[in-house]
């Protein structure tokens, strides 16, 4: 009973294996949608939300006369709640797409500038709201865009925008291109993900004007990253700047990749748990004043006032981390804590994240597609089953346990979604964890409240933090090599992830079961898997759909050849590691340009091609130049160099290297007439030279290629093929 009210303290929840199973069927319902080929249609949708509804109406009233209904009643309302409202949130976001009236349009728009621009040596990265259409060069509305988000570029530009500021600028608008590919996000996806609408490039045929100053939550967090930068130096500020107001525009390439070795990236961005640690800190606040003013009690209960102080303090913090879903599921979860202590109840742990997890799930059902939902909310349900129900947070044992029980408990999840299992993670994530979390973090932290004492006040933990943070860098650093490596893996099924968690959770049951180290060989299937090859004697070809660029995988059961990287970091050696390639024998750049060859140097230091074809307009590097009559046959698969003739070198799309692939079968062993032509951005002169089978470019003349080869198969990534298919005449 608690003290004083006479009345025992009530869980107001449902029983935590009724409110389990209610919060999974929500899940599954979700992700039954998310996993399906097509969305519901809109009618059926809506049917279907208002059966859930009906259903968790009656349930109650069923109950009395059949015990076995709120089980399995509660379940199917959840499942079909789940599904209906995906299948709406989904229909929804796809009518906010961009018009095909306005696909390649030039339009004038009134924009507000949403989070943090990204800006670089060419120009600017950044997402926009649109207010107000102006006009159009085409024959689409842009009106239809109000509301909707916008991810524009700004070449040569942009150096002024700050967030917050309404702009009047002119814009070539796009589609979002579905970039999918294994171990790499779909663009289209995730932009579906985030609420934009379509892509866009900023003219500059028209004076861009700013019609309103920076103003919100997020003009604060660049002034704030601002002051760091200005009190510290761009690299002694990146990491502060990332741990104070979520703002990572300062790390390069470099330390993502240092980050992502050991494992570490989740405590660089703003996690949950910094924001628990920070809400913390409120109860500490709380308490403190509580004792030094006694009659502060009187007034309001200090139980009630703790629980609001962490609300505030972690909202306000997820706010400066710009509302990621890792801080959105903890600020969630000390809401819920916040009202049960409010009414002066108790609820367990595991149903407070049961309601975290529901609430994100109804609101936004395509967080679950996100790596951050799982990560996070796994996290949080590891250390509930792990760690003893009485056990004192602010134990130092105790902590230094549960930061080993989340990391290796989530090396199953992790390693799914980014293909990497970092050899030294568990280790370093046992040092990292305290120290940036109850070192750097605080610190940085500390600076930001101190800021308007001045910048010279402030600027004492900032350099305290980040000398903390460069001390740790420097003490990782010194690993051995074969410590700090990390190892990729395929992509796995979704069965072998499934086994991993399992096993993990059997290695982390308590102590004295010596059996529960033979989970470990549940994780054999998602650390080693398989390998999946081609049968020998055929030929397999994977087209990517990458941003602004090409490539092509033929592999057979004994060789691996490369045609075209892709552009610089659009994830080329990710797609290759999660389909199993460790080798690469033959690397063809058809054409040396950034949109085929700009991810050339990354596949290069990653796989280390045996063998290497150029373009003839490529001067430099030891590698042959791709000439008509050049042969290579190796491990089942044929490939002969058709374009250009020896000595011609020309730049343009018509100086690009045509080459014929075909399965290099023994005689006798089968049908060897099928052959695969890769025209690369080649034009209309080669179009008049060849026919054949052709694979379609993305890029380039290939209109001209496809039509006047006249192929029987046209080939290629799904975009390119949509774009090619009225060229043909086909359906």
């Amino acid at each position: 009973m608690h003290a004083g009210q006479g009345r025992p303290s009530i869980n107001p929840l449902p029983p935590p294996a009724l409110a389990a199973a209610t919060v999974a069927a929500l899940c599954a319902g979700v992700m039954a949608q998310l996993w399906a080929p097509a969305l519901l249609p809109g009618g059926v949708a809506a049917l279907l939300l208002v059966s859930a509804l009906v259903l968790l109406v009656a349930v109650p009233g069923m109950a009395r006369r059949v015990p076995a209904v709120p089980g399995a009643g509660l379940a199917l309302a959840a499942f079909l709640l789940g599904l209906s409202l995906c299948a709406l949130h989904g229909q929804q976001a796809m009518a906010g797409r961009l018009p095909a009236a306005l696909d390649g349009q030039r339009v004038v728009l009134d924009l507000r500038i949403v989070d943090l621009p990204e800006r670089g040596r060419y120009g600017a990265r950044f997402r926009a709201e649109v207010l107000r259409g102006i006009g159009s060069a085409g024959p689409g509305d842009p009106a239809v865009l109000v509301g909707h988000r916008l991810a524009l570029r700004w070449y040569g530009g942009g150096a002024a925008l700050r967030p917050g500021e309404v702009w009047r600028l002119p814009v070539r608008l796009q589609a979002l291109q579905p970039a999918a590919g294994p171990g790499r996000g779909d663009a289209a996806k995730r932009a579906l993900l985030d609420g934009v609408a379509g892509e866009g490039q900023v003219q500059g045929d028209r004076r861009p004007l700013r019609l309103a100053p920076a103003r919100g939550i997020d003009a604060l967090r660049e002034r704030i990253a601002a002051r760091i930068v200005a009190a510290l130096g761009p690299a002694q500020a990146r990491f502060v700047a990332a741990l104070a107001v979520g703002d990572t525009r300062g790390l390069d390439r470099a330390d993502w990749d240092w980050l992502r070795r050991f494992g570490l990236t989740h405590l660089v961005a703003i996690s949950g748990f910094h924001v628990a640690l920070v809400a913390g800190l409120g109860v500490l606040a709380v308490r403190g004043l509580w004792a030094l003013a006694p009659g502060l009690a009187l007034r309001w209960r200090r139980p009630q006032a703790a629980a609001v102080a962490a609300f505030a303090v972690a909202f306000a913090y997820a706010a400066l981390a710009g509302f990621s879903l890792p801080t959105v599921r903890t600020v969630l979860m000390i809401a819920v804590a916040a009202w049960v202590v409010s009414r002066r109840r108790r609820v367990p742990p595991a149903q407070g994240l049961l309601v975290a997890v529901a609430l994100i799930a109804v609101i936004d059902p395509f967080a679950l597609l996100t790596p951050g939902f799982w990560l996070s909310c796994g996290g949080v349900a590891w250390l509930i089953w792990c760690l003893p129900r009485q056990a004192n947070p602010w134990d130092a044992r105790a902590f230094l346990w549960a930061q080993w029980v989340a990391t290796l408990g989530l090396l199953p999840i992790a390693a799914a979604f980014f293909l990497q299992v970092p050899i030294a993670g568990p280790l370093a994530n046992l040092v990292a964890i305290p120290w940036i979390s109850l070192v750097v973090v605080p610190l940085s932290l500390l600076g930001v409240l101190l800021l308007p004492l001045g910048e010279a006040v402030a600027a004492w933990p900032w350099a305290a933090a980040a000398a903390a943070m460069e001390a740790f860098v420097a003490a990782l650093s010194m690993l051995p090599e074969a410590l700090s490596a990390s190892r990729w893996i395929p992509r796995p099924a979704a069965w072998a992830v499934a086994l991993a968690v399992l096993g993990m959770a059997i290695v982390l049951l308590p102590r004295g079961l010596g059996w529960r180290w033979a989970g470990l060989l549940l994780l054999l299937p998602l650390l080693a898997p398989r390998a999946v090859l081609p049968p020998p004697g055929d030929l397999e070809a994977i087209a990517f759909a990458l941003p602004r660029g090409d490539a092509v995988l033929l592999r057979s059961a004994q060789a691996t050849v490369l045609v075209d990287a892709g552009p610089r970091d659009g994830g080329m050696v990710a797609a290759l590691r999660a389909l199993g390639v460790d080798r690469i024998d033959l690397r063809i750049e058809t054409r040396s340009n950034a949109g085929r060859s700009g991810g050339a140097a990354d596949v290069d230091a990653a796989l280390a091609p045996r063998a290497l074809w150029r373009s003839p307009a490529f001067e430099g590097g030891a590698a042959l130049r791709c000439e008509a009559g050049q042969r290579w046959a190796e491990g089942g698969i044929l490939i002969e160099a058709l374009h250009p003739a020896p000595g011609i070198v020309r730049s343009d799309p018509d100086g690009a290297c045509v080459i014929r692939v075909r399965a290099d079968r023994p005689t006798g062993t089968g049908p060897t007439g099928f052959e695969l032509w890769l025209t690369s951005d080649a034009g209309r002169w080669i179009a008049h030279r060849f026919s054949g089978v052709g694979g379609a470019a993305a890029h380039g003349d290939a209109t001209a290629t496809v039509r006047g080869a006249a192929p029987r198969i046209v080939w290629g990534a799904p975009a390119a093929l949509a774009a090619w298919r009225d060229a043909l005449g086909a359906g």
